[in-house]
């Protein structure tokens, strides 16, 4: 946050170049916040004006297309508002059940101009990627060292799945991976040669097997003959099928338009489940932007995913790109149970802004394939970060790959007040990589990762403040350097000179690593204080064990983690402003997760109650 005052003119100046030119007038946050380039942050968003509403109910047996979308006269699909919407109009969406693909077909003109795709105000919409699945099954036998198993198979009939069958294909394609050469030592393995489909049972996903074989050893589990297109299922409690509700995931996505590009549009409010996307690379969410911009995705759960939950970048560099990706505001949402990763994006790349806005998002059980070798996985994974702000985030119990991952070409952006825990990952919780423009970690918490607390290679000049690092099975800080020979630009590059200020350590098994050239590293603080944390009240209990170094402050960084001033002259290590001598509870969540503390079965199980 120190650049030169000329550096960080001309970064404000082609920022607001950028954004004057789509005839946008930019508004501060509240309160304000500062990039380390030394501009602000600033968002595009208005109050939206609707000239007409749509309306869609599917439960409602007057209920058609051919309707005019009136309230006594509603659609019967929510595909078929997206035909018809124009700019400045929206739909709501009644109660019920949706199983169809929307693909909408034009955006908005601007922030006040939108589209948008709402839920009736308290009703539970759910679009599922799902059909019930009504085709007979038929006994079978399955036998290992002479112990025999029942099972129960069936013919996967092409009619289910109208021109994308991810029982198929597998969750990682020949073509993919031949456009992913980190990814090579992975080809022909399973999980990547696994179907991308997903089976549930009365709502409860069942876990995919590597052979028939192994349905002795396990209930709650199928496996898929490719070839001969046939379902091996041994349902949980070895239940009959022909008595329970069986879904087949039969789409890749559920909210996406077919042409790329489109903007200024809003999805607000839905639940959205049992989707078969691929694996990065490509990145096809569940909702997706198709290459979009200026997308608000807010206040929807998005759960129960093979690949990615919400994607909000350029997919896959190999694809035609429009002029513009990115300026998305990504609030409010709930996005669990994805296996590869619950928000991704690609940025535009060669220095221009992405301008990304992810903040209050539970983002919880995601990657839970086995996977984190594709070097694709993480609860949120944003590349090519330029003026991005990702705050404020509950990211945790990411099973295979780290919580946040900011990766290649990241400059002056930011990731702070963000909650990361129980992260799973041969990296870190918070993870950054591939840059040489300062971005800024500060006032985090990561808490127990199997792995190391924040973790960075091949990047230079990032700044890590006023963050708490606690229970890390490896280092609290492992700021390792050079990893592999890549090059930036065409040009090598450096390594280290990182600015670690202000932090606060807290029981890592090893010691902080510092590879590259030297970093400025002062103001830590890793002894004097008592920790606990309780996942049932996302609360932490912390105070100190006597009088406390105190540390210079970090000007530009005069507020804590709840967004509270900084007082005095002097500042404590840590994202809080005080630290108590009493053990004092900090609640750091606004509210209950449901099924937070619950992992993939169980949180089906809850989802199940909820509707």
């Amino acid at each position: 946050m120190r650049q030169a005052a000329s550096w960080s003119s001309l970064c404000l100046a082609a920022l607001l170049l950028a954004m004057s030119s789509f005839g946008q007038a930019l508004k501060s946050l509240d309160p304000s916040v500062l990039l380390p380039d030394g501009t602000e942050f600033k968002t595009w968003e208005a109050k939206p004006k609707f000239s007409r509403t749509y309306y869609v109910d599917g439960a409602n047996p007057q209920a058609s297309d051919a309707n005019p979308g009136t309230k006594q006269r509603p659609f019967a699909t929510i595909n078929h508002a997206a035909q018809v919407l124009e700019p400045g109009e929206r739909v709501v969406v009644r109660a019920g059940i949706y199983r169809e693909r929307i693909r909408p077909v034009r955006g908005g003109t601007g922030p006040t101009q939108m589209i948008s795709y709402e839920t009736q105000p308290g009703a539970r919409v759910i679009l599922r990627g799902s059909r019930v699945w009504e085709d007979p099954w038929t006994a079978a036998t399955v036998e290992v060292n002479g112990r025999s198993q029942e099972v129960w198979q069936t013919k996967l009939d092409a009619r289910y799945f109208e021109g994308y069958n991810p029982f198929a294909l597998p969750n990682v394609t020949e073509q993919q991976f031949s456009g992913m050469s980190w990814a090579q030592s992975q080809r022909g393995k399973v999980p990547f040669t696994s179907a991308r489909g997903l089976v549930f049972q009365d709502g409860r996903r069942l876990t995919q097997v590597a052979a028939p074989e192994d349905l002795v050893a396990q209930d709650g589990a199928y496996w898929v003959d490719r070839t001969n297109q046939v379902l091996l299922a041994r349902l949980l409690g070895n239940a009959d099928p022909r008595r329970c509700a069986i879904e087949l995931t039969t789409q890749e996505t559920v909210f996406a338009p077919d042409q790329t590009g489109l903007a200024y549009i809003r999805v607000k409010g839905f639940t959205v489940e049992q989707v078969a996307g691929p694996w990065p690379f490509e990145q096809v969410g569940a909702i997706s932007t198709t290459r979009g911009n200026h997308w608000i995705i807010e206040d929807c759960t998005v759960r129960q995913v093979n690949g990615a939950g919400i994607d909000v970048g350029g997919q896959q560099t190999r694809w035609p790109q429009p002029p513009q990706i990115g300026f998305h505001i990504v609030r409010h949402n709930v996005v669990t149970d994805c296996g590869i990763c619950g928000i991704c994006g690609l940025g535009p790349g060669s220095g221009r802004d992405f301008c990304l806005l992810i903040e209050d998002n539970a983002v919880l059980r995601n990657a839970w394939h086995n996977a984190e070798r594709l070097w694709e996985t993480g609860g949120i994974k944003t590349h090519r970060n330029v003026h991005c702000l990702i705050r404020r985030n509950l990211v945790a119990d990411t099973y295979h790959g780290p919580g946040i991952w900011m990766d290649a070409g990241n400059r002056a952006s930011r990731c702070c007040q963000n909650i990361v825990l129980r992260t799973h990952t041969l990296h870190g919780g918070i993870f950054l990589e591939i840059s040489q423009v300062p971005s800024l970690v500060d006032n985090n918490i990561v808490w127990d990762t199997e792995g190391n607390g924040i973790y960075e290679h091949d990047t230079a000049r990032q700044i890590f403040d006023y963050n708490l690092v606690g229970r890390s099975t490896n280092s609290g800080f492992y700021l390792r350097g050079k990893a592999t020979d890549r090059l930036m630009s065409g040009a090598e590059m450096t390594y280290g000179l990182h600015q670690v200020k202000n932090n606060l350590l807290y029981q890592n098994a090893n010691s902080n690593v510092f590879g590259g050239q030297p970093p400025i590293v002062t103001g830590n603080l890793s002894s004097g204080i008592t920790a606990a944390f309780d996942y049932q009240k996302l609360e932490l209990t912390l105070s100190a064990n006597g009088p406390l170094p105190q540390c210079e402050p970090v000007p530009e960084l005069n507020t804590d983690f709840f967004g509270q001033k900084r007082k005095g002259p002097k500042a404590v290590a840590g994202p809080f402003s005080r630290i108590p001598s009493r053990p004092t509870q900090f609640r750091l969540w606004r509210g209950p997760v449901p099924g937070f503390n619950g992992y993939p079965q169980e949180a089906a199980k809850q989802s199940d109650q909820d509707e």
